[in-house]
């Protein structure tokens, strides 16, 4: 999470949409198993279009404890299991009656069960369908769509000024913003203009060196995943060329905005599309790899039985799989075995899956 405090611009406030889900938390989630007794899994939806007022909200807090609690009686479970969902619903229903939770969550899920000593509960930034799950495992395919929070950091810089933003795709915050003395233009002309401009140029190329000083400094404190650079066209290769090779390699496109003018909003706004068209672009070339792949009859696996087996060996590397493909059930093994194995999962909105049964992976031997 950003420890840095946020620049005000203005009066504008921003609640950030909350995602406390970490690649530890997923992982420990996904190895565990309950012997016995079950683990209780709800998702309660907080989509402010919908359940923006307190009583919306307790409403569907009610609907949802209606539905587990219906869901453990109704269902068969030996006394000391029964008793067991009976208590941790009662520990769910103060959590979620205290409502201490929604600020900036669009959901929130719980995993429950006290034989585990298993009490996990999560913000998340976008909605969810509010649900129940009583199962030997939490269900977390929902966490695995959203996934955790990556850092990544936009840096606005013009020919004077820089502003470096850091955080989450949904929770971008600015950082900090410095200037550099730059003299100005003067119409002076022959031998002096001459002079004057090559100083200038000099002052340019030092607020630039400064800029990437910084931005190496940033990048040494707490790495970031990827850099955005909004800068003029005509500047844009000089900033690059500045940059120390380890922040260049995470440099992955620039963005179209006013340096000195445009709101953080703004800058939150065109960075979102822009991250988004980044982690689309990483999709398709898992997808295009794993097509190759499997035309060459090499280290790949399509359809729910080759994926299964290949996560029972432990060979999976990338997990790919549709995500409105039928059978939850598998889908949410398969989720949790390649987490175990430490792989990579991508849900995936494409009919690219479908000749391949839905579900592929790229395997490591």
């Amino acid at each position: 999470m950003n420890i840095y405090s946020p620049r005000v611009i203005g009066s504008q406030q921003h609640v950030a949409a909350r995602n406390e889900i970490t690649e530890a938390k997923l992982r420990r989630l996904a190895r565990l198993r309950a012997d016995g007794p079950r683990v209780l899994s709800v998702y309660l939806d907080l989509d402010p279009e919908r359940f923006a007022t307190p009583p919306a909200r307790a409403s569907e807090v009610d609907s949802l404890l209606d539905e587990a609690s219906r869901r453990i009686e109704s269902e068969k479970h030996p006394h000391e299991e029964l008793e067991q969902l009976r208590a941790d619903l009662e520990r769910l229903r103060g959590h979620l009656q205290d409502g201490g939770y929604t600020e900036g969550a669009r959901a929130h899920a719980v995993f429950c069960c006290s034989s585990l000593e298993l009490f996990e509960a999560l913000s998340l930034p976008e909605p969810v369908e509010s649900r129940v799950t009583v199962s030997d495992s939490p269900y977390i395919e929902p966490l695995v769509e959203i996934g955790p929070p990556e850092p990544w950091c936009v840096a606005l810089v013009n020919r004077r000024l820089a502003r470096i933003l850091r955080g989450s795709a949904n929770n971008l915050i600015e950082v900090l913003s410095f200037g550099d003395s730059v003299h100005g233009q003067h119409d002076q002309g022959g031998w002096s203009q001459a002079r004057y401009q090559r100083s200038v140029e000099h002052d340019v190329d030092a607020h630039l060196r400064h800029t990437a000083e910084v931005l190496l400094r940033q990048f040494e404190r707490k790495r970031f995943v990827g850099l955005l650079l909004a800068a003029p066209e005509e500047l844009r290769l000089h900033v690059a060329e500045k940059l120390h090779p380890y922040v260049r390699e995470q440099l992955v496109g620039y963005l179209v905005l006013d340096v000195e003018n445009s709101t953080i909003e703004d800058v939150r706004s065109v960075a979102a599309e822009a991250i988004e068209d980044h982690q689309g672009a990483i999709v398709r070339e898992r997808l295009e790899e794993l097509r190759a792949r499997l035309g060459r009859g090499e280290r790949a696996a399509a359809g729910a039985e080759d994926v299964s087996r290949a996560l029972t060996e432990r060979r999976v590397g990338t997990l790919l799989y549709d995500r409105q493909q039928p059978g939850e059930d598998f889908v949410e093994h398969a989720v949790h075995a390649a987490l175990e194995q430490d792989a990579e999962v991508f849900p995936v909105e494409t009919p690219d899956l479908g000749p391949l049964g839905g579900i592929g992976a790229l395997l490591r031997f």
